[in-house]
C-alpha cells in the first residue's frame, strides 16, 4: 500500500504522525513515569511491526546479513541514539540540544553521498540548509540560553545527530537485504525494547507515577501514532532517497510547536522566531522537493 505514495509524502505524513506523538506524550508525561511511557511506545510500536508485515506481501527469506543489519539499527538509533539525546538534555539542555540535533541533515546528507552514492542538487542544499536553521529558530528561547557551557559539551549532541544519521545508512543496508519496511521495524524496535526492558529493571527512577489510567490510554494513542510514523518513514528510507527524505522528516520540528501552541496554548508562545523558523522550513521543503 505504502509504495503507491510517493517517499517525500511518506517522510512528510511520518513529521505530522510523529509531531501528533509527542503532543500526546507531552500530556502522558504528566501522569505516569517516562519509564513507563518508553515501554509502551515500544511495546505498541513492535506489536503494529507485526501487524503491518502480516497484512503485506511479505518476504520469502530472511538473509542473515539482513537480520543483523535491522539489529544494528536497533542499538545505534534506537537505543545508544536515545541514550546520548539523554545525556544531552542533561548537560547541555533540552533547547541546545535541539538545535544542535538540526546538524543531523548536515551528517545524514554527507552520509548518503558518501555510502550510498546519492546525488545532491542545488535544490537539496538550499533547502536543506533553510530547514535546518528554521528549526533551530523554531526551538531558539533567545535570552533563556545566556548561562554559559563549555564547548566541549556541546560535542555531546553532535555525536548524538551523528549516531541518528548513521542508522538511517544502517537502515537502508538492511531493507536492501530484506526489503521489508514492517519487518525490519519489528525486528529493530524489538531489540531495543529488550534491551531497553532489561536496562530499566536495574533503574531506580521514580519521576511522577509509575501507573495510572489516563495516562496509560494517552501513551498507547500515542504509541499508535508513533508507529504509524514509524512505518510511513521506514517506507520513505526504503523507497526514497536520504538526502530528500530526512529533511523533509525534520519538519515534525514546525508541528509539535504548532501543536503544543493549539493544546497549551498558555504554556507555548508563538513569537516572531517560530514564524521565521517556520516559513524557513516550509521554503526549504518546496525547495528539496522541486530541486530533486
Amino acid at each position: 500500500m505504502l509504495e503507491t505514495i510517493h517517499p517525500n509524502m511518506l517522510a512528510l505524513i511520518a513529521a505530522f504522525l510523529v509531531a501528533i506523538s509527542r503532543t500526546l506524550y507531552q500530556k502522558a508525561l504528566g501522569r505516569i513515569n517516562p519509564n513507563v511511557i518508553t515501554a509502551l511506545v515500544n511495546g505498541v510500536s513492535v506489536f503494529f511491526a507485526v501487524v503491518f508485515y502480516q497484512m503485506g506481501p511479505g518476504v520469502e527469506q530472511w538473509p542473515i546479513q539482513g537480520i543483523l543489519w535491522f539489529v544494528a539499527n536497533g542499538l545505534v538509533g534506537s537505543l545508544f541514539g536515545r541514550y546520548m539525546s539523554f545525556v544531552s538534555q542533561r548537560i547541555v539542555g533540552v533547547t541546545r540540544t535541539s538545535i544542535v540535533m538540526q546538524s543531523i541533515l548536515v551528517w545524514s546528507t554527507g552520509l548518503s553521498v558518501i555510502f550510498l552514492g546519492e546525488h545532491l542538487t542545488t535544490g537539496i542544499i538550499a533547502g536543506s540548509l533553510l530547514i535546518m536553521v528554521g528549526g533551530a529558530l523554531l526551538v531558539w528561547e533567545g535570552e533563556k540560553l545566556q548561562k554559559k557551557i563549555p564547548l566541549t559539551y556541546y560535542i555531546v549532541p553532535l555525536l548524538t545527530a551523528l549516531t541518528f544519521a548513521l542508522a538511517f545508512i544502517v537502515r537502508r543496508y538492511g531493507l536492501a537485504w530484506i526489503p521489508s519496511s514492517p519487518l525490519g521495524m519489528g525486528i529493530s524496535t524489538g531489540t531495543a525494547t529488550f534491551l531497553m526492558t532489561g536496562i530499566l529493571c536495574f533503574t531506580t527512577e521514580e519521576t511522577g507515577k509509575r501507573w495510572n489510567g489516563g495516562g496509560i490510554s494517552i501513551a498507547v494513542v500515542g504509541g499508535v501514532f508513533n508507529a504509524a510514523a514509524a512505518l510511513c518513514f521506514w517506507g520513505a528510507v526504503q523507497m526514497g532517497e536520504i538526502v530528500q527524505v530526512v529533511p523533509i522528516n525534520r519538519l515534525s520540528v514546525l508541528f509539535v510547536i504548532i501543536f503544543s501552541w493549539f493544546f497549551f496554548r498558555k504554556e507555548e508562545a508563538i513569537t516572531w522566531r517560530v514564524v521565521a523558523g517556520g516559513v524557513l522550513s516550509v521554503v526549504g521543503a518546496y525547495l528539496i522537493v522541486i530541486g530533486k
